[in-house]
C-alpha cells in the first residue's frame, strides 16, 4: 500500500499571494512513495514560504514571507558535526543525530521575512544557553529539566490490569514554560481518565479475527501500551529528548506492534518551548488497520482536568478559513477538516492562561480529520491507515506551547512554515 504526500499549506496562501505559484509548482512535481506510510524522501525541504537547504558545509534558511524567531529547523549533514554555527556575526548551537549513513542537524532559526541567511561552522564549542538534565524520578517517571526547572515527565508504569485506568499506556506530562505547574492531565480523577497529556492510541485496531483499544479500556483484558525500554536520551545543547521503544499490546498481553517513538523539547529565549513528538509504529503480525472516530484515535494533547472544570475560559485558533467559526465554540467537521496544517488551543490553568499549538507535518499520511474539545482534548486522526511488517507508518506531530493568549494566526503560520521546511 502507497499513501500519497499529504500537502497542508492551503492556510498559507492567505498570507501569501505570491505563494500560489509556489504550491501549484509543488503539487505538479508529484508525491513520494516507500516502505513507511509517509513521504519517504527525507531530503530537506528547498521550496516554499521556507526553505533550508543544506550546501557544502552550510545551511541556507530562507524565509519568503514570515519573521523566523529561535524556530527549531532541520537538514541533512554530510561530513564532520559542529558544535556551534554563525551566521553575520550570530552563533548558535546546533545538535545532530546519526540514523545509520544518515545525518540530521538542528538549529534555531532567526530569519526576518524576506530574507536568507546561510549559517557555517563557528570556532566557538560551547555556546548552549540552556542546561539540561534527565532525572529519574522513580521506577515509572523521568523528569527532563531545563536549567533546572522541570519541562515535561515521561511517565511510563508498569501495567497492572488491577490499575488498568493508571498503567495502560505511558505518555508525556508537559509543565508550562515556566515549570511553575503541569499543564496536561494525569491523574486518574476528573473527566476522561484515559486522556493523559501526550498520549497516543485507537479504538478500534483490526488483524486476523482480534480487535484491539489502545485507547481506553474496561480493565477486563490485558490490550494497551506498554513502555519497554529507552533507546536513546539527549541532554543539550539545543534540545532535551529520548526515544523509546513502547509494546502495543492484544486482549492476551502479546505483542502485536512495535513503536519508537522520539522526544524533543527545544526552549526558546522568548518564553516558549517547542516539543516535537515522532512514532515509528510497525506490525508484528501481517496486515493492522488502526482506526476509529475523530474522538477517539490519534496522537492527541489533553489540557489538565482544572481546564474542563473551567470550559468556560477555553477557545481555539483556528487557521484562516476558520476565523469566522466562534472561537468558543467546538468545530468538528469531518468533512471540511481533512489535512489541517495546525490548530491552537488557549486555556487557563489556576488562572495562568496558555496556548498551545498543533502542527501535523506535511509527510503525513493524507486523510488527517481535525478534532477538538473544549475541555481540553485536541488532536489529529487518520482514519484506515493499514501497516505491515514491511510497512510502518511514522507520525510527526509540533507542539508550540506559550504563556498567555497573545500568540495570533500570522505567528501559526510562521511556525508551521519553518516546521514544514524540515524533513
Amino acid at each position: 500500500m502507497e499513501y500519497s504526500v499529504r500537502k497542508r499549506f492551503a492556510s498559507l496562501l492567505s498570507f501569501n499571494a505570491a505563494a500560489t505559484l509556489w504550491c501549484a509548482a509543488f503539487i505538479l512535481a508529484g508525491c513520494g512513495g516507500g516502505d513507511e506510510l509517509n513521504h519517504s524522501d527525507n531530503s530537506p525541504a528547498d521550496t516554499g514560504p521556507v526553505s533550508v537547504t543544506a550546501g557544502d558545509n552550510t545551511i541556507t534558511i530562507t524565509s519568503d514571507t514570515y519573521d523566523l524567531t529561535g524556530m527549531p529547523v532541520a537538514a541533512q549533514w554530510e561530513g564532520e558535526v559542529p558544535s556551534c554555527m554563525e551566521s553575520d556575526g550570530q552563533v548558535v548551537p546546533v545538535q545532530s543525530r546519526s540514523d545509520g549513513d544518515r545525518t540530521q542537524l538542528w538549529l534555531p532559526a532567526d530569519v526576518p521575512a524576506g530574507e536568507s541567511r546561510t549559517y557555517e561552522p563557528s570556532s566557538q564549542t560551547n555556546c548552549g544557553t540552556s542546561d539540561f538534565e534527565w532525572q529519574e524520578v522513580d521506577s515509572d517517571r523521568s523528569r527532563l529539566l531545563v536549567d533546572g526547572q522541570p519541562a515535561v515527565e515521561y511517565v511510563h508504569p508498569e501495567f497492572d490490569l488491577s490499575r488498568y485506568k493508571e498503567t495502560m499506556k505511558p505518555y508525556h506530562h508537559v509543565y508550562a514554560p515556566d515549570g511553575s505547574q503541569l499543564i496536561t492531565k494525569g491523574d486518574v480523577d476528573g473527566l476522561y481518565p484515559h486522556h493523559r497529556g501526550i498520549f497516543y492510541g485507537y479504538r478500534d485496531i483490526r488483524f486476523k479475527d482480534d480487535t484491539v483499544s489502545t485507547w481506553s479500556s474496561d480493565g477486563d483484558n490485558l490490550e494497551g501500551t506498554q513502555h519497554l525500554r529507552i533507546l536513546e536520551q539527549w541532554a543539550g545543547p539545543l534540545f532535551g529528548g529520548h526515544q523509546a521503544a513502547i509494546d502495543w499490546r492484544d486482549g492476551e498481553g502479546e505483542v502485536f506492534a512495535e513503536e519508537v517513538r522520539t522526544l524533543r523539547l527545544y526552549p526558546r529565549s522568548d518564553g516558549t518551548m517547542v516539543i516535537d513528538v515522532e512514532s515509528r509504529l510497525s506490525s508484528n503480525v501481517g496486515p493492522v488497520t488502526l482506526d476509529g472516530d475523530l474522538q477517539h484515535a490519534g496522537l492527541q494533547f489533553r489540557a489538565a482536568q482544572y481546564v474542563a472544570d473551567h470550559t468556560e475560559q477555553s477557545r481555539y485558533l483556528r487557521p484562516q478559513q476558520w476565523s469566522d467559526h466562534p472561537a468558543d465554540e467546538e468545530l468538528n467537521d469531518t468533512e471540511e477538516r481533512l489535512d489541517e496544517p495546525w490548530n491552537a488551543f488557549q486555556f487557563v490553568v489556576e488562572d495562568q492562561s496558555y496556548t498551545v499549538g498543533y502542527l501535523s507535518h506535511p509527510d503525513n499520511p493524507p486523510g488527517g480529520q481535525m478534532s477538538e474539545r473544549l475541555y481540553g482534548r485536541f488532536g489529529e486522526f487518520i482514519p484506515g491507515v493499514v501497516i505491515d511488517e514491511d510497512e510502518p507508518l511514522r507520525l510527526q506531530y509540533r507542539f508550540v506551547i506559550a504563556e498567555g493568549h497573545d500568540i495570533d494566526r500570522q505567528q501559526m503560520e510562521a511556525e508551521y512554515a519553518a516546521y514544514a521546511a524540515s524533513p
